[in-house]
Formats: C-alpha cells, structure tokens, sequence
C-alpha cells in the first residue's frame, strides 16, 4: 500500500484517471449524497439512505474495516479533482457461507456513470489488496435484475454462481477464484 498522503488523504492506490484513499471522516456528505441518492440505490435492497446519521454508521464501518483488516472500500476521486469524491469502490473482507472472501464494491455518482470509473476503481483495489491476501476469493453480491453491475462483475472475471445461489438478501452470488489460482 503507498502511504502518500493528498490533502491529508491516504493513498491507496491510483489508476490512470483515478485515486482511491482510505475513507476518512470528512467523508460522511460523500457517503450520504451517493448512498442516499435513489438512483444510485435503483437496485439496493435496503433502497437509499433516508438520513445522514445512516452514511455516518456506514462511514464508521468502513474506518473500522481499514483498522481491523488492513483493507476496505475506498473513496474514488478523479485524479484531477482529488479533493472531490465520486464514489466508493473496493474489497472488504467477509465471511460467505462460512469462508472468508472479498466482497468487491462498487457505487458512484450518477455523473461519474458511463465512463470507466467503477471497473478502473474496482482493478486498482484488486491490484492492491489481491496479492497482500493470496488465496481469499473475491465475490459480488448483485440483484438479478442489476445488468449493469453483473456485466460490469464479469468484465472484471466474476460470474454468476452455476447454481444460482443467492445470499439472504436474494442477491446472486458471483464469484472469482483467487488470482494466485489462475497463474
């Protein structure tokens, strides 16, 4: 992991238009204008966060997840606007069915849609984090009826489970062997 720091962000790592850092507490306005869009959360479950007391209790998660783990989702920023976040996207480590796996994440601004980000977002973060934790397989938990973000998992070599099976909040389960297992 590089430890340079931009505006007092720590770097995680950098694609050719992106920066990735480790989320922070000024973040909480990102968290809550993304998450708490209805149309970012189009196939969200839970649907979009009503109040910004809920992007503070998902920010807090995922501050913990970089201290407990070493690794976590991060905020994206378009490398010629640091300052500004415009997503979040990366590998959180968890437990599927019993094993400890990746999940791979991935949600942006409706402006920065249609351009690449999320899937430059998501090979940086796998980039980094992938050979720090060899053997842990990484996952993505999509609705169905979420095209985009199902092509966009297998773009990136995830599929969708032979079996069809999906976790309790009925999103199927795709999923990526480990890259130390296809070199």
């Amino acid at each position: 992991m590089t430890t340079t720091t931009q505006h007092a962000r720590t770097i995680v790592a950098a694609s050719q238009r992106l920066v990735l850092t480790r989320p922070q507490e000024s973040d909480v306005e990102a968290v809550f204008a993304i998450h708490g869009d209805p149309e970012t959360n189009r196939y969200n479950p839970h649907g979009p966060q009503r109040e910004i007391a809920q992007a503070q209790a998902m920010l807090d998660g995922f501050v913990t997840d970089w201290v407990r783990d070493g690794v976590g989702y991060c905020a994206v920023a378009a490398r010629e606007e640091p300052g500004t976040v415009i997503g979040f996207a990366g590998l959180c480590l968890h437990t599927l069915d019993g094993e400890r796996v990746f999940n791979l994440y991935y949600r942006f601004r409706p402006s920065a849609w249609g351009k690449g980000y999320a899937a430059e977002a998501a090979r940086a973060a796998m980039a980094e984090a992938l050979p720090r934790f060899p053997g842990i397989p990484v996952t993505a938990l999509i609705r169905a009826d979420n095209l985009p973000s199902r092509r966009l998992a297998e773009r990136l070599g995830l599929v969708a489970d032979p079996d069809g099976r999906a976790d309790e909040e009925e999103r199927v389960i795709h999923r990526m062997a480990p890259a130390t297992a296809s070199a």
